[in-house]
């Protein structure tokens, strides 16, 4: 117990308690191994519900951090151990069902934060997710050889001459003609030289 009042931040007067929580700084680093022995303290005296008188007493520490360090690393109910297959699969699935819903995910695995499962899924399964994807997209896409873009010459690349209609080029390059003419006529209506199109 006087591990916890060394690192007690906590003042007689409520006008002090203000300005010292305003001049206190913030720690933003990793916990120490002390810090964690005196939140887990602190988390079997007053349960794992009380964040901001917790982080009262360890100091430069905020309440959202002590639940987050309890939550996602010290509570005996995570597990550390790797992911598997099934979880996994577990994930994959669900993830199709709720999209990036991770607390929900993580309610289907017992023992799964849902920053767990974020982290396993942006680092491991997103790329799995993709690469099973790929395929079907490939099978959905057909190949329409009137609306494919090709940039080769009739009958060298793309569709061949027999899949067109008769008089499929000439009617193409008529239009092109028709195009530029009118784009021409348009955009140049006559230059300082006296030039008309």
């Amino acid at each position: 117990m006087d591990l916890l009042n060394r690192c007690s931040s906590v003042s007689s007067s409520s006008s002090d308690s203000s300005s010292d929580s305003s001049t206190q700084r913030r720690i933003k680093g990793p916990w120490s191994a002390e810090e964690d022995k005196i939140l887990t303290r602190l988390v079997d005296r007053y349960g794992p519900r009380n964040w901001s008188l917790i982080s009262k007493y360890i100091r430069g520490r905020s309440g959202k951090s002590c639940r987050l360090r309890w939550c996602n690393q010290l509570s005996p109910d995570v597990q550390h151990r790797p992911f598997s297959p099934a979880e996994d699969q577990a994930i994959l699935a669900a993830h199709a069902r709720y999209g990036n819903r991770w607390a929900t995910i993580a309610r289907l695995l017992p023992g799964r934060t849902d920053n767990a499962v974020k982290n396993h899924w942006n680092s491991t399964l997103k790329r799995r997710y993709q690469t099973q994807q790929q395929p079907h997209r490939c099978e959905e896409e057909e190949h329409d050889p009137m609306t494919a873009l090709s940039l080769a010459p009739p009958g060298i690349g793309g569709a061949a001459a027999g899949d067109l209609p008769a008089g499929f080029w000439d009617e193409m390059r008529n239009v092109i003609a028709r195009e530029v003419r009118d784009y021409v006529t348009t955009s140049f209506q006559e230059t300082s030289t006296g030039f008309r199109l």
